[in-house]
């Protein structure tokens, strides 16, 4: 997914002094072999948090990453939510897996209970040392089995978060960072064509991250809501930008997602 000019935003001076501390030295001292790094527990609950309505913030679950185990439990939350900032796009095994994936997601019960379970085993296998292709391969053979069923009804994924960086599908090679707050419906098996659906547009449109499985219909949220959105978020935009700088919002970040990739 993709550009945007930065916001002009001032952290706290504490929060800035201890997230440049971290931004200086995560990179050489908190790597593993899979390549992953270790996000401030804080910063990563929050960032997670972000994806939801602020309604069901405080009654969501959030797991938060241990770069030797994958995904821990933060907190046990009561409203069935679920949210993690995915590390690992798991579903293309040509492609290597990188230390700058990070898109916040919050998965509803249903989803909690089937898709949130890729993510969460995918990143076990990475903690593992597992490269993109065995990942790939050891999820995928799980899928429709008894004890690892697709989701049984439709649902919803919330992806509200301010910004995110990943790749938007097999046609995009690299990463790329966006402001594109969206939801994201479960329909699988459903293709652009059944919904006339245009690519990165502002009505809706299909992507399928697993085929048959996880094919989900993307809207947009509108302009006005993101705007409010990453008003209301400027103090975790500022904090994040301070982490990593392809975090960072800019004109580009910010112009991504409609109508183009």
């Amino acid at each position: 997914m993709n550009s945007v000019a930065r916001i002009a935003v001032v952290g706290l001076l504490t929060s800035a002094s201890c997230l440049a501390q971290t931004k200086q030295t995560d990179t050489s001292t908190r790597s593993t072999p899979a390549g992953l790094e270790k996000m401030p527990e804080s910063l990563e609950v929050r960032y997670a948090l972000s994806a939801l309505p602020p309604h069901l913030r405080d009654g969501a679950t959030t797991y938060t990453l241990d770069l030797a185990k994958g995904y821990v439990l933060s907190h046990k939350g009561t409203n069935g939510m679920t949210c993690i900032v995915v590390r690992s796009d798991w579903q293309w095994p040509e492609r290597p897996f990188r230390i700058d994936i990070y898109w916040p997601v919050c998965y509803d019960g249903e989803g909690s209970k089937t898709l949130l379970q890729d993510y969460l085993h995918a990143a076990e296998l990475r903690a593992l040392g597992m490269d993109a292709r065995q990942v790939h391969f050891e999820v995928v053979k799980r899928f429709g089995t008894a004890s690892y069923p697709n989701p049984a009804r439709s649902g919803v994924a919330y992806m509200l978060a301010p910004i995110m960086r990943t790749v938007g599908d097999s046609k995009i090679p690299e990463p790329v960072t966006r402001n594109m707050p969206h939801y994201m419906f479960y329909a699988p098996n459903v293709k652009d064509v059944d919904i006339g659906g245009k690519s990165f547009s502002q009505y809706p449109f299909m992507l399928s991250m697993s085929p048959g499985r996880d094919d989900v219909i993307v809207l947009l949220v509108g302009e006005t809501e993101k705007a409010k959105i990453l008003l209301e978020s400027k103090d975790l935009l500022a904090d994040l930008c301070l982490y990593r700088d392809f975090l960072c919002t800019t004109e580009a970040t910010r112009a991504r997602g409609v109508p183009g990739p």
